[in-house]
C-alpha cells in the first residue's frame, strides 16, 4: 500500500468527526460523541461467537492524558480454553501508527507504539505499558487462530465495518493490514517508556463514555489511560486484534501535543532576581570604569 493510503483515510476520518462534532448527527467514520472518538465494529463477525466478538474501541483526550476503551464479549482475562497453548485466548495488544504507512511497513520499520494491556495474552512485552520503537508479531498460531485477514474472511466473517467504522471494507483492510501476511497482533519489541493506569467501566463512564449511544455496550467494558508524552502527537491509526485473530478493530484519530510546561510562579521570581542583580552588577562596573 502507498503511504499516503493511510494519511487520506485518517485526514477523512477526522473531517467527519469534526463534521458529525458540529452537526449532531448520525455518525460515519471517526464517530465523536460525548468527547470521545468511536470505531463501531459489526456485530456477530467475531469468529467462535460472542465471546471473540469486538463491538467498539474509543479514545479520549485532556490536555496531558489519553484515554482508551474496549468494548465487546471478551472479558480483559481472556477467555479460557484448551485451544490455545496457555489455556487463554484474549486481547492481542494495541498499536498506534503516526507514520502515515500501512501497518506492515511501520513494524518493520519498528516506527509504531504498542500498549500492553492484558496480562494474560502472548505479548513480546515484558510488561503492561506503552512502549515505543515497536515491532509487531502474531501469535495467531498458538491460539488456535487464523494465519492472516483472508483466511478470516474466506471463513465468512465479513460484515460492512468488520474492523470498526474508519477501515470498513475487505480492501480497506487488506490495504492496510495485507491480504496473505500474517496477522501481526502483539508486540515482538519495543522500548518501555511508561506505565498505564487501568480503570473500570464505572469510571469510564464517569469520564462521558457512551458506547450505548451506537448500540455497542458490550458484556465487558474497560479501559486504560496513560499520559500524552508518551506517545507521539498529530494523525493516527490505532489498530488491535484479538490473539487468535477473530476479530479486530481500528481508529482513526488525531493527538494534540501536550502543553508547553509553564515555570512554577517561584522560578519566574527567581529568575526576575537574577535579572536585577545582574544588571545592577553591571552598571556598578559601569559606574566604576
Amino acid at each position: 500500500m502507498k503511504s499516503n493510503y493511510a494519511k487520506t483515510l485518517i485526514g477523512s476520518a477526522i473531517a467527519a468527526t469534526c463534521m458529525i462534532a458540529a452537526t449532531a448527527t448520525t455518525a460515519t467514520a471517526g464517530q465523536f460523541h460525548n468527547g470521545w472518538n468511536y470505531a463501531i465494529d459489526a456485530i456477530g463477525d467475531g469468529s467462535g461467537g460472542a465471546q471473540y466478538d469486538i463491538y467498539g474501541m474509543a479514545t479520549m483526550q485532556t490536555s496531558d492524558t489519553i484515554w482508551v476503551a474496549l468494548t465487546g464479549g471478551t472479558p480483559l482475562a481472556g477467555v479460557n480454553t484448551i485451544d490455545a497453548t496457555s489455556g487463554v485466548i484474549g486481547w492481542g495488544d494495541l498499536f498506534f501508527n503516526f507514520t502515515g504507512d500501512d501497518f506492515l511497513t511501520a513494524s518493520q520499520n519498528n516506527a509504531l507504539f504498542g500498549v500492553r494491556f492484558a496480562e494474560t495474552n502472548d505479548s513480546g512485552a515484558s510488561e503492561l505499558g506503552v512502549y515505543s520503537n515497536v515491532r509487531a508479531k502474531s501469535v495467531t498460531s498458538i491460539n488456535n487462530g487464523y494465519k492472516s485477514l483472508q483466511h478470516y474472511y474466506d471463513y465468512g466473517f465479513y460484515r460492512p465495518n468488520t474492523m470498526g467504522t474508519d477501515i470498513a471494507t475487505i480492501q480497506e483492510a487488506y490495504d492496510y493490514f495485507g491480504r496473505t501476511t500474517s496477522i501481526d497482533n502483539v508486540i515482538a519489541s519495543g522500548n518501555l517508556v511508561g506505565g498505564i493506569n487501568m480503570h473500570s467501566q464505572q469510571e469510564l463512564l464517569n469520564a462521558g463514555l457512551d458506547f450505548g449511544n451506537f448500540n455497542r455496550a458490550g458484556t465487558h467494558t474497560f479501559g486504560f489511560s496513560f499520559s500524552k508524552s508518551l506517545i507521539g502527537s498529530g494523525d493516527y491509526l490505532a489498530s488491535l486484534f484479538l490473539e487468535c485473530g477473530n476479530d479486530g478493530v481500528a481508529l482513526a484519530g488525531n493527538i494534540l501535543p501536550p502543553p508547553a510546561s509553564v515555570p512554577e510562579p517561584g522560578t519566574l521570581a527567581g529568575l526576575a532576581l537574577l535579572g536585577v542583580t545582574f544588571m545592577g552588577s553591571k552598571v556598578r562596573k559601569g559606574q566604576k570604569a
